[in-house]
């Protein structure tokens, strides 16, 4: 997957997710991205791709094979922020970007992506919502902050970036806080009988919208396609101080083995990134159970061939994010996931001294 990302790397650093395979050099071009993103588009998907690298360890300063992959992709987003820290329009790009930039300057203590870095949290904190009463922190919604959408999608993106910047010595001021308030109190308006529940045999589900003014929320059905948001409330909880035993995380974990364990590819490759993520970072054995079914259907479904479809996953029947975009982000996606066991480790093994991962996809 890694040497995917490099070949279809635009010249000037960003991954186009209309425009990749103009890149194509190996036989068998891959077709175009199923949609005209624009500019949000590629911010996010050289974001994801960044990811990709940087999980596993690559920077753009140490010597490797993607060093000047890494750096190019880098330069691109540094390019490409605006003045007053923004990436993009709206808070899910951002966040990304925000994401990949913190990871890259996390593993690399770069200087040039202190500042950048800096300015995009300010971003996400001025855009966090507040209570109305009381004026504590909330969730995020596309834009600007509204107590009244708190959306579990963007509101995830936000918390890793913050999770991020903060792992890499920068301010988060107290945005972690509000996230854990919004976090709390959106799921219990989801589960209202929460107290009753056996953390190790029942389950529980995250919303996707929760409206804090009048507890309202909208929430996907267990194993539907799209707004089943237990994933990115358990990897929420992880990041935001919950442990093993919590209600809360176990009940969301329940869920997500109860009802997102693929089978087969095609796979909901945007659920598959989360599930992997919120299994790997809340409970070993857990995991453990997840990787064993999942890691043999990705490697599986996975383009092997002497064509420049090569390293990439098809994004045909992958449902959500993963076909909406195309194939860089099911590929992402799909990356991603296999490196979820040690994406932190990845992202911070280089700044604490220690061995990089090994394995490649």
């Amino acid at each position: 997957a890694l040497r995917w990302f490099k070949r279809h790397q635009s010249p000037d650093g960003r991954w186009d997710v209309d425009g990749y395979q103009a890149n194509c050099a190996d036989g068998g071009r891959c077709e175009p991205g199923s949609e005209n993103t624009g500019m949000a588009g590629d911010i996010a998907c050289t974001g994801y791709a960044l990811m990709c690298f940087l999980s596993h360890g690559y920077d753009q300063r140490m010597p490797s094979r993607y060093r000047d992959t890494v750096r190019k992709g880098v330069d691109w987003l540094i390019a490409n922020q605006n003045a007053d820290g923004l990436w993009g329009e709206r808070n899910y790009e951002h966040a990304i970007a925000t994401l990949a930039a913190a990871d890259a300057y996390g593993i690399s203590n770069d200087p040039r992506l202190r500042e950048p870095v800096t300015r995009a949290v300010k971003i996400i904190l001025d855009r966090q919502a507040t209570e109305t009463a009381g004026g504590y922190g909330l969730g995020w919604d596309y834009v600007q902050p509204n107590p009244a959408r708190n959306d579990a999608s963007v509101s995830g993106w936000n918390v890793m970036a913050l999770k991020s910047a903060m792992a890499a010595g920068i301010d988060v001021g107290n945005g972690m806080a509000g996230a854990k308030n919004w976090l709390l109190k959106s799921w219990i308006a989801a589960n209202p009988n929460h107290a009753k529940l056996d953390p190790y045999k029942d389950t529980t589900s995250f919303p996707y919208t929760w409206d804090a003014v009048t507890g309202k929320v909208e929430i996907g059905a267990p194993g539907a396609d799209s707004h089943d948001m237990a994933a990115v409330g358990a990897l929420c909880a992880v990041f935001l101080g919950h442990k093993k035993g919590d209600i809360m995380l176990e009940t969301l974990c329940n869920h997500i083995e109860r009802y997102q364990q693929p089978k087969a590819w095609p796979v909901n490759t945007y659920y598959l990134y989360y599930d992997s993520l919120a299994l790997a970072q809340c409970d070993g054995e857990r995991f453990k159970r997840w990787n064993s079914t999942t890691r043999d259907i990705l490697v599986k479904a996975q383009r092997t061939e002497e064509t420049c479809f090569d390293g990439s996953w098809d994004f045909t029947g992958t449902k959500f994010h993963g076909h909406q975009t195309g194939r860089l982000l099911s590929t992402a996606y799909c990356c991603l996931a296999l490196e979820a066991s040690y994406h932190y480790a990845g992202a911070t093994a280089q700044r604490e001294g220690k061995e990089k991962p090994k394995r490649e996809w």
